[in-house]
């Protein structure tokens, strides 16, 4: 891998981690077209994450005191946690499976577009409070699976419980904090347990993934968040319709 190659891949996980158009199922796709290897493909995403992970803090760092001064809030946080964490478990194995085989990948992103079509609708669920948020982390579970979108899942499914706009956007990339430091730790200990290294990639080749993705995720999550703020939301199905079509093409095409 060379620097052009780490830059484009992070403006991707930049870019995709928070638009609701899934940033797995972007560099599934990408890597697959670049005809990028990598020999520890984990070692790289865990920079990919960092990025990420920075530039939600960035954003979110008005929000994030206002939550951790608010034991209600806490708890919300962690009761979707919680009913992330086996979810995203379970689909682990599928998602390797979706992430190398493009008709797959094709079908998560169709998927996903329905899931973003569902908020054109004003689709609501009446639950409990504990209900509520526990439907939210298991959908962001079911998310895990490359081409559904984390963010377009959980800020659809916080609007299908009745939260406001604003009120759903706070909580998808508040909630998106623990979850994304949880992967990376996951990641971390999966290349520790395989006794492997980051890889060939150079340090300069991570710096500057880190970099774009750091700066291109604030430049998305500004975006995002007019967009959800007026219920534009649903428009990105289209936009996943289009990338499923083109993760069809590159399926057939490739072979």
């Amino acid at each position: 891998m060379d620097i052009l190659e780490a830059f484009i891949l992070g403006v991707v996980q930049g870019i995709a981690e928070f638009l609701p158009v899934s940033s797995s199922g972007h560099l599934a796709l990408f890597k697959n077209v670049l005809g990028v290897k990598i020999k520890n493909p984990l070692g790289f995403d865990v920079m990919l994450h960092f990025g990420t992970l920075l530039s939600v803090l960035f954003v979110m760092r008005d929000e994030v005191k206002k939550y951790l001064t608010n034991k209600d809030l806490i708890a919300r946080v962690v009761i979707s946690f919680v009913f992330t964490v086996p979810v995203a478990l379970f689909f682990e194995r599928i998602s390797h499976r979706v992430e190398e085989n493009m008709l797959l990948l094709s079908f998560s992103f169709f998927f996903g577009a329905l899931i973003l079509f569902s908020t054109r609708f004003n689709l609501r669920f009446r639950f409990s409070d504990f209900l509520s948020y526990a439907f939210i982390g298991v959908i962001q579970g079911v998310a895990a699976v490359p081409g559904v979108s984390r963010s377009g899942a959980t800020i659809s499914a916080s609007l299908a419980v009745g939260m406001t706009p604003a009120e759903a956007f706070n909580f998808s990339f508040i909630l998106s904090i623990p979850t994304i430091f949880s992967a990376i730790a996951y990641e971390l200990m999966k290349v520790f347990l395989k006794k492997e290294t980051f890889g060939d990639v150079s340090l300069e080749t991570f710096f500057v993934a880190v970099l774009s993705s750091f700066t291109f995720g604030i430049i998305s999550l500004l975006i995002l968040r007019r967009i959800v703020i007026g219920l534009k939301l649903w428009l990105f199905g289209f936009y996943k319709i289009f990338i499923s079509l083109i993760s069809l093409f590159v399926f057939f095409t490739h072979r």
